[in-house]
C-alpha cells in the first residue's frame, strides 16, 4: 500500500472545511510512528509538500527510499483522488521511459509486472508525518523551481513536468544506504525493476550496468568505449 507522508503544508492542501468541519483523508500516523532508518527502509513510503507558484498550487512526492522526486504543477486542492492517479501514471511513465532509454525495457516480465501496475494506486494513505532529510531535498527542489518559473508558463506545456523530473532524478543525491551520493533515477530504476519487473538480484545487477553504461554514451557519445569514464 502506497503511504503517503505529508507535511504540514501537504495536509493543508488535501483538507478542507465544509459547513465548518475539516474534511480530510490525511490520518495521524500509527503509534508508535516509523521514522528515520525504519522509514526509509520501506519501498512503499513518499513525502508530500505543497506550495504555490506563480498563483497555482505545486505537489513534490519524494520517494524516502531512492530519492525519487516527481513534481506536479497546477494541482486541484483537496482532491486526493485525483493526485493519486496523477502520481501513478506519472511514476510508471517516467520509470518506463527511463527503462526504454537505457535499452532495459525488454527485461521486464509482463506476466508479472502487468498484473502489478494494473493495482498500482488502488490502495493508499495518507498520514501527517514529515521527514527531515527528504524534506531538505524537497526545499531545494522547490526553491529552483520557483527561480525556473518565473520565465516559462510550466502549467501550459504538457512535457514540462516529465522534463523537469528528469532534470530533478539526474542530480545526485544523499540518497540511505549509500556512501556518498547516488543517482535517484537509478535507484528508482533498480527498484521498480524487482518491485514490479519480477527479475531477479543478478538480472538487476545487470540492469544497473546496462543503466550507467547508457550514462556514459550518453555524456561522451563520440569517446572509444575505453575511454568513456568508469565506476
Amino acid at each position: 500500500m502506497l503511504t503517503f507522508n505529508c507535511s504540514q503544508a501537504g495536509s493543508d492542501f488535501f483538507s478542507r472545511i465544509h459547513k465548518g468541519k475539516k474534511i480530510t483523508p490525511v490520518e495521524k500516523p500509527p503509534i508508535p510512528s516509523a521514522e528515520g532508518d525504519v522509514l526509509h527502509a520501506d519501498p512503499n513510503q513518499w513525502l508530500v509538500h505543497a506550495a504555490t507558484v506563480k498563483r497555482k498550487h505545486v505537489l513534490v512526492a519524494t520517494h524516502l527510499k531512492t530519492r525519487y522526486s516527481m513534481l506536479f504543477f497546477d494541482m486541484k486542492k483537496a482532491d486526493d483522488t485525483g493526485f493519486v492517479k496523477t502520481f501513478t501514471h506519472r511514476w510508471a511513465d517516467g520509470v518506463m521511459n527511463i527503462a526504454l532509454k537505457c535499452g532495459v525495457l525488454d527485461i521486464l516480465a509482463p506476466k508479472v509486472c502487468d498484473p502489478l501496475l494494473s493495482g498500482l494506486g488502488s490502495t493508499y494513505c495518507f498520514y501527517h508525518r514529515s521527514d527531515r532529510s527528504s524534506q531538505g531535498q524537497i526545499n531545494e527542489i522547490m526553491r529552483l523551481f520557483k527561480w525556473d518559473a518565473e520565465g516559462l508558463d510550466f502549467v501550459k506545456q504538457s512535457w514540462s513536468a516529465r522534463r523537469y523530473d528528469e532534470a530533478i532524478n539526474r542530480t545526485p543525491r544523499t540518497i540511505p544506504g549509500i556512501k556518498g551520493y547516488g543517482w535517484p533515477e537509478e535507484e528508482m530504476l533498480i527498484h521498480w525493476l524487482t518491485a514490479f519487473g519480477g527479475i531477479d538480484a543478478a538480472t538487476a545487477r545487470e540492469a544497473r550496468e546496462q543503466y550507467r553504461l547508457a550514462q556514459r554514451t550518453r555524456a561522451f557519445p563520440n569517446a572509444p568505449a575505453f575511454l568513456a569514464p568508469h565506476e
